[in-house]
């Protein structure tokens, strides 16, 4: 059984950082009401039928209510024990088939960037943009790319700059399930900024998804199965470090020890998000810097700030590529909705945290976004699109890889 921790004491402090109920402002779909209704489950005392179920599934599990509770309560474990149950029933069942075939498997997924690109060619984007599922999905060349780039290929070999041959450190880089298809140049401008700072990325073959988005719907037989087949593949390369670019990869490899009950190799000490370890291993200045007088923000991915503490290393990063902190966009401990598969799963609820987030760009005037998880990159590139509104999300690890090429552009004027 997991260890559940401190019992909650019921005082309402983590209720307005829970997205679900900033929006609804019911007591059933904040952490507190969830909370009574898995104990009232557990004692028997409350049947989970559908009313219940829907209250549990629609938790995001973006875990801002943890970060924000004074008495230390593991919500995150209390609702990944209930997952399992939530699972049954013939919907739930062809959901999570659903989202296993399309993100971790990525066979759906690829038919899917086909089909929305095939739409796309045939000039139908905007209609493309009002379909469940198609909509978030990048077009023919996504908002971030600068060029032609193929998922296909590794992001070694998309990368323009060779391994440095005297190595400060030696990682492997978690290419990830989803996001690597749909955003492919975030992980080739993290090994090329890797390599600019003498760190040797090295290709880790039968590496596969972190097992996030099983775990996240009730699956845990094959998360761990996912978690140990990456264990297995990143003990045996002799790395000093497993990077990530995604903030739920981040989160779930961290806590590989527990999930795999120690059995993991090492993987969840050794893994970094690629802000934390440039941070950490100490990164070049680039000599020219990008966005100047554009309004450049940083807004925190959930599992970044909230499952790993993760806050200021992203920040440092975008000063560093931008020349100047980046603004404060505010309500950084909301979930923007994207939370792995939750905006596909629960596309209503997912828009209107999204929009949310398209409000406070256009409030503060943001001209450049810098967001530290794929998934929170195109959720909110989609509401912004349907603002009309111009302002580009990308990863700090691209606007320092930008930062890099600029500089590089001016030594060799």
């Amino acid at each position: 059984m997991e260890d559940l921790g401190l019992p909650c004491v019921h005082c309402g402090l983590c209720l307005n950082t829970c997205p679900t109920y900033r929006v609804l402002g019911t007591e059933a779909d904040s952490p507190r009401g969830r909370i009574y209704i898995m104990e009232a489950v557990k004692r028997g005392a409350l049947e989970l039928d559908a009313d219940a179920r829907a209250h549990l599934d629609a938790c995001l599990g973006c875990l801002a209510c943890e970060t924000a509770c004074p008495s230390g309560v593991s919500y995150g474990a209390r609702i990944e024990e209930f997952r399992p149950q939530l699972r049954e029933g013939m919907l739930a069942q062809l959901r999570y088939k659903f989202i296993d075939a399309t993100a971790v498997r990525g066979r759906g997924l690829d038919f899917a960037l086909g089909f929305a690109r095939l739409m796309d060619s045939a000039g139908l984007e905007r209609l493309r943009r009002y379909l469940p599922a198609l909509d978030v999905l990048p077009g023919r060349t996504s908002e971030t790319t600068r060029g032609t780039t193929c998922a296909d290929l590794s992001p070694l070999m998309r990368s323009s700059v060779a391994a440095p041959t005297t190595p400060r450190l030696r990682v492997g880089l978690l290419t990830g399930c989803a996001s690597d298809r749909m955003l492919p140049e975030i992980n080739r401008d993290c090994v090329e900024v890797l390599h600019r700072n003498g760190i040797a990325v090295i290709d880790v073959q039968g590496q596969g998804c972190c097992g996030a988005l099983s775990l996240h719907a009730g699956d845990a037989i094959n998360a761990k199965r996912l978690a140990r087949a990456n264990a297995r593949a990143f003990a045996s390369s002799n790395l000093d470090f497993v990077v990530t670019t995604a903030a739920g990869c981040t989160a779930t490899q961290r806590d590989s020890a527990r999930l795999l009950h120690g059995a993991d190799s090492g993987l969840g000490e050794r893994t970094r998000d690629v802000c934390e370890l440039l941070v950490e291993a100490g990164f070049k200045l680039p000599a020219n810097t990008v966005g100047r007088g554009t309004n450049v923000a940083y807004h925190d991915a959930c599992h970044l700030a909230h499952g790993c503490s993760i806050t200021d290393a992203p920040r440092a990063v975008v000063a560093a590529a931008t020349g100047r902190p980046p603004t404060d966009l505010g309500e950084n401990e909301v979930c923007c909705g994207s939370a792995g598969s939750y905006n596909i799963e629960h596309p209503l609820m997912g828009r209107r945290l999204g929009d949310r987030k398209a409000e406070l760009v256009d409030q503060a005037g943001i001209d450049l976004l810098a967001v530290g998880n794929a998934g929170c990159i195109l959720q909110i590139t989609r509401s912004l699109r349907a603002r009309a509104m111009p302002t580009r999300v990308v990863h700090p690890v691209q606007l320092l890889a930008d930062a890099y090429r600029a500089s590089e552009s001016i030594l060799g004027s």
